[in-house]
């Protein structure tokens, strides 16, 4: 018995030893993911430069928003960096990691998108792992505060990193790579043509000007910043970043929002945010990230706007392409075994499922149609299946392109959500998609590590696993 118990021990002792090793000492598994580019990004500040800098500092609004090239056209007494990654590992990393790098002359222009994440003090811990390593110098962007988040973070990264090393992955997904950035730390223009969202907007992620938005802790972490900025004779602005005004909520007040926000920040405001609510048709694939005729429009404006800060008064002149036309995939058919299960309202673009039938609430499994009366479902309102309560498992076939927050709320039995989208940049998702639900989300098994990663979906890695048709 003693020696079982000892062989017992060793093996739990055995098991950090195990996590150690391959978190720090096995080659770099995540260096070609999109949060990588953080080591990019932070090479680009460490440059010399013969120029003060323009910083513009944010999520993949800026990394997708501008084009550096033609802002140093515009503003050529400065050398442009663009400081923008990825709202998962929120504001606070991308101030802390450009702080110490500050040097006299820049500007640090802040754009962080209009949403609960980045308008707080939040740290994204798994992503912050994911883009340090193989340079875990920039675990510095965490704060003495987040030791324990971190530590309680590394054996699930440790652990996929062995996973990789032993598959050979990860496989990444189209645009979010770290070799999807250029050489100015911008997204390639090429891979972001137009328009792909259905409807023009993302309704996972409406746009909100609510005072209320802003955590105070956001407030004091930008003072904090700006205070620390201006001892290294750098100066803090703060721009709203470019957004879709087809997904601003009815009854939000820029202008409010702006005496709110002026009273709140010691940093002066550039520009108004109704220069930076643009149509739908200038986006790519969320309701912050635009395409590559929408990102030289935006990138127009925003020098004009930091020239007016700097009192330049000189023309300003940039190219301003048409609208591009949507990208239209072809209309999905499926299995539409389950179609008289579901309430519907007409849409735009089709059929809304927004409730189930009566005769459906006992059901344990449903697959969520394609087609209704030979028009194409292709939305869900949240809370649609409230009252199911002995729903274990759920179908999403590909038609469907949006998941509104809380979509699986109010069925507590719900086990397993299958999702047969191979592209998860064909799924769009919020934040809080799984708020009053246990379930898991599978996917297809060659897409695992896609999902994991991308954009959207990296925020529910733990709760992901996956299927086969063997399975389904």
């Amino acid at each position: 018995m003693k020696r079982y118990l000892a062989a017992a021990l060793a093996s739990l002792l055995l098991i950090p030893l195990v996590l150690l090793t391959g978190g720090f000492a096995l080659p770099a598994r995540y260096a070609q993911s999109f949060p990588a580019a953080l080591q990019d990004k932070c090479a680009l500040l460490d440059a010399p430069s013969d120029k003060p800098r323009l910083i513009l500092l944010g999520g993949s609004a800026v990394a997708f928003g501008i084009d550096s090239s033609l802002l140093e056209s515009l503003l050529p007494q400065y050398r442009v960096i663009n400081f923008g990654l990825y709202a998962a590992l929120g504001t606070r990393a991308m101030l802390n990691l450009s702080l110490p790098r500050l040097r006299e002359g820049d500007i640090v222009v802040l754009m962080p998108e209009q949403q609960a994440q980045t308008l707080s003090d939040y740290l994204g811990t798994e992503t912050l792992w994911q883009a340090a390593d193989g340079n875990f110098s920039l675990l510095a962007a965490a704060d003495w505060q987040d030791v324990g988040a971190m530590a309680g973070q590394f054996p699930l990264f440790a652990g996929r990193k062995i996973g990789f090393t032993l598959s050979g992955g990860p496989s990444l997904p189209p645009v979010y790579r770290r070799d999807s950035f250029n050489e100015k730390g911008d997204i390639d223009p090429s891979l972001c043509p137009a328009n792909r969202m259905p409807g023009g907007s993302d309704p996972s992620m409406p746009i909100s000007f609510d005072t209320a938005l802003p955590e105070e802790s956001f407030w004091e972490m930008v003072n904090r910043y700006a205070a620390a900025a201006e001892d290294k004779g750098a100066v803090v602005w703060y721009h709203f970043p470019p957004m879709n005004k087809a997904a601003v909520e009815s009854e939000s007040d820029p202008d409010a929002y702006c005496d709110f926000l002026r009273s709140r920040l010691n940093v002066e405001l550039a520009g108004s945010p109704h220069t930076c609510l643009m149509e739908s048709g200038w986006f790519y694939d969320t309701n912050f990230h635009l395409n590559s005729s929408g990102r030289q429009i935006f990138t127009g404006q925003l020098a004009r706007d930091l020239k007016a800060m700097l009192g330049d008064a000189s023309p300003t002149v940039y190219p301003e392409p048409a609208i591009p036309a949507p990208d239209e995939s072809a209309v999905y058919q499926g299995d539409d075994r389950d179609a008289d299960c579901f309430l519907y309202e007409a849409s735009a673009t089709g059929w809304e499922i927004v409730g189930i039938a009566p005769q459906a609430r006992t059901r344990s499994q449903l697959v969520l149609p394609t087609r209704w009366q030979n028009a194409p479902v292709t939305g869900l309102q949240a809370g649609f299946l409230a009252g199911c309560e002995s729903l274990r498992t759920l179908v999403i076939q590909p038609n469907i392109t949006a998941l509104p927050d809380g979509a699986f709320a109010g069925c507590p039995q719900l086990e397993q959500v299958y999702l047969l989208q191979t592209n998860p940049t064909d799924l769009l998702v919020g934040q809080n998609l799984l708020a009053e639900s246990n379930c898991k989300l599978a996917v297809p098994a060659d897409s695992f590590d896609q999902y994991c990663l991308s954009y959207g979906w990296a925020p529910y890695a733990a709760r992901l696993t996956t299927w086969t048709d063997a399975l389904l």
